[in-house]
């Protein structure tokens, strides 16, 4: 006589083996999630960094050189680029200026227009600054614009010398010869939610970055802004 197996139904699941797969499901959309999430992070802080030793670079600069030094960020690009001059600069508070020259314009430059073209009201200004180059005059890429990261955006720029947060066009910091800056937030996202800051202090220029939307408690002009009026 042959043993019958015992009868199994077929085309169907258990309970216990729906309950394995929902949380298996779980597990695995959790874990991307994760992944997803650490990816971000991880570009953030990557260009956060980039954004910080361009700055200290900028600083170095500054004071090794004797020289103007700005880190010029353009927002429709998400790129930044180190520029310099040797001219005396003053930083301009007027929208005007800085949608023509970046916030920072030549006084001498302003002076010789205004003698050669006493009828202008408002004689045209050229940007005293220019790409940093080697011994031959040859501009180095590496400080040419560049992107902030992949991905990653440019989200504000906070300084003593905007009533509001710039978020469009191009803006930049300065560092002075003195070894003096502005008190900067500059603000980066990954086009979601997600926002690093990095801070740079007006008078070291070291910076510090913060994993979330930093804004300064207190008024940026009583941090040691810069002002030269035209």
């Amino acid at each position: 006589m042959r043993q019958r197996s015992p009868h199994r139904p077929h085309g169907g699941f258990t309970l216990i083996e729906v309950i394995l797969v929902v949380a298996i499901i779980a597990v695995v959309v959790s874990g991307a999630t994760f992944g997803v999430g650490a990816l971000t992070r991880t570009r953030l802080r990557s260009a956060s960094f980039k954004v910080m030793s361009a700055a200290q670079y900028a600083y170095s600069r500054s004071v090794t050189h004797g020289t103007t030094t700005r880190l010029q960020f353009d927002f429709e690009r998400n790129t930044m680029a180190v520029e310099e001059t040797e001219a005396p600069v003053t930083i301009a508070n007027y929208e005007q200026l800085e949608s023509d020259t970046g916030g920072a314009v030549d006084p001498w430059e302003i002076a010789r227009q205004r003698i050669e073209k006493p009828l202008d009201r408002e004689p045209p200004v050229i940007s005293a600054f220019s790409p940093i180059t080697t011994r031959e005059g040859e501009p180095i890429k590496r400080y040419q614009p560049q992107p902030i990261g992949d991905g990653i955006e440019i989200h504000a720029l906070v300084t003593p010398r905007d009533s509001q947060p710039r978020t469009d066009g191009e803006g930049g910091v300065y560092f002075f010869p003195g070894g003096v800056t502005e008190h900067t937030v500059i603000q980066l996202n990954d086009g979601s939610d997600t926002i690093y800051s990095i801070e740079i202090h007006p008078l070291t220029g070291d910076a510090r970055i913060y994993p979330y939307a930093y804004e300064p408690l207190s008024d940026l002009d009583d941090e040691g802004e810069v002002r030269d009026s035209l």
